[in-house]
């Protein structure tokens, strides 16, 4: 089947989104289907093979005029010229995240799927009016609508009334494999976090927590150059490595280094990329999945959205605050509980089986 992915953010780069999407394509692409992912023209000049380290590759379609994030006027533009691409390679099927692209599509009786992961909050005026005066999600020519999250897609029933019949939710996945192995007691553990360094996802946390915990080592991945710098410029102590964000295809490596992985995020105010709007109650964050596959012990703050995928005690262990040191005070007791740890990180690694982008990818194709 032709199959066109339609994507308006930097690809290859190591947005969450970017990840997600590529390796859903690529999965796509390993079940025998032609599937182009059409982008704008930003982002690394590697190869989507090497910079996410995946086996088969999407043919990826840079649109050339559109060399910044296309935002005002271009949000539109790209979704006109990404479709009219589409329709040139008689494409049988579209996929999505963008609104106003599925609204166009429903305008030219295209078969496509939507995938949504937040409300339509951070949408532009034009499409929340959009959205509130047509039936679009319920058009007979929008084949399914993947809700990441439950509360997604209570928020689209709700909302927007759409058939629940119609809604299927499609967690995030991991593309990383790892050999598993049991943690032994020592005197100092790594102790990691990857993922953005917005405050809201944990950076200033961890901070604070490294302060506190001098015993162990910690280490934080993510961001650009500059926010790593802006970061560095509070006070750091000598425990505690931060390094920009590194390409998907090398993050295993990282990973594999660390004894413990953290998710602390705070749970009433969780900011998007860019730092908007509010997805706390909606998230499905890529890295708990490349967490459970690492088969380390994971350390999460207490979200709803979270318990969805992972439980308290059965394959994590889930704090109910951001106090440093209710969390240095149990990363001692871990020391002291390694069978029980070791139980946990076994029934985490066992539960990313469920969670592969072959999985994702046959779930999102099942008619």
């Amino acid at each position: 089947m032709r199959i066109c992915y339609l994507f308006n953010s930097s690809t290859p780069s190591s947005n969450p989104g970017s990840i997600q999407v590529v390796n859903t394509c690529a999965a796509i692409s390993e079940l025998s289907h032609d599937i182009r992912l059409i982008t704008p023209n930003t982002g690394s000049k590697l190869s989507l093979k090497k910079f996410y380290g995946i086996k088969k590759s999407p043919k990826l379609i840079k649109l050339r005029y559109f060399k910044k994030f296309p935002i005002g006027l271009n949000y539109y533009l790209f979704s006109i010229f990404s479709i009219f691409y589409g329709i040139r390679n008689k494409t049988e099927l579209y996929i999505t995240r963008n609104y106003f692209s599925l609204f166009l599509l429903n305008l030219l009786k295209k078969k496509a799927i939507i995938e949504v992961h937040h409300d339509l909050k951070n949408e532009g005026r034009l499409v929340n009016i959009l959205y509130k005066y047509f039936d679009i999600f319920n058009n007979k020519n929008i084949i399914k609508v993947i809700a990441i999250t439950n509360p997604v897609k209570e928020y689209l029933v709700n909302n927007f009334k759409v058939d629940k019949r119609k809604i299927e939710i499609i967690s995030s996945a991991s593309a990383l494999k790892f050999k598993f192995n049991r943690i032994k007691k020592k005197k100092t553990y790594n102790i990691g976090y990857f993922g953005s360094l917005d405050s809201s996802k944990g950076s200033e946390f961890i901070i604070k927590l490294s302060n506190k915990d001098k015993n162990n080592k910690y280490f934080i991945y993510g961001g650009s150059k500059e926010e790593v710098l802006k970061l560095k410029k509070k006070k750091i102590p000598n425990n505690l490595q931060i390094n920009h964000s590194v390409q998907y295809g090398r993050i295993k490596k990282n990973i594999s280094k660390m004894d413990i992985l953290l998710m602390p995020s705070n749970p009433k105010k969780l900011r998007s990329l860019g730092g908007i709007g509010n997805i706390a109650k909606y998230t499905s964050p890529l890295k708990l999945f490349d967490y459970l596959a690492s088969g380390k012990i994971i350390i999460a703050s207490n979200l709803k959205v979270f318990k969805e995928i992972i439980q308290n005690d059965r394959d994590c262990i889930i704090v109910n605050n951001l106090n440093p040191n209710t969390w240095y005070k149990l990363i001692k007791y871990l020391n002291k509980n390694l069978t029980k740890i070791n139980k946990i990180k076994l029934n985490a690694y066992n539960l990313s089986k469920h969670y592969t982008y072959n999985i994702r990818a046959k779930k999102i194709l099942k008619m």
